[in-house]
């Protein structure tokens, strides 16, 4: 299950960053000054060669607001959901149900 690490080093100019981690995940967010989720990270299969996935929010030429998700690679949605289920019960549930969502709405 993901703890949440106390004291996490925030860099100037960068957003606020939350992180938790377990055995074999790690979950970075990342904040606005507004403190809106702004993105996430996933990194998993720590003990097989760390991968990753990352959604961001971002803001178009024309000024839309939309999100991406990127992957170092093809991955397996179902079994990086079920991973993340089973690793967030203590997440705060509307932010569990967030990242959860866009996991299950983007790529595969």
């Amino acid at each position: 299950m993901l703890q949440e690490l106390k004291n996490v080093k925030q860099i100037d100019g960068e957003a606020f960053r939350r992180w938790f981690v377990d055995d074999d995940l790690e979950l970075i967010l990342w904040y606005d000054d507004a403190k809106k989720l702004e993105g996430f990270q996933i990194c998993y299969d720590k003990r097989a060669g760390t991968r990753t996935i990352t959604w961001k929010r971002i803001t178009s030429s024309d000024g839309d607001t939309k999100s991406v998700l990127l992957s170092d690679g093809p991955y397996n949605k179902s079994r990086l959901l079920a991973m993340m289920k089973a690793s967030t019960p203590s997440l705060d549930e509307k932010l569990r149900t967030f990242i959860l969502g866009r996991l299950e709405t983007h790529g595969g």
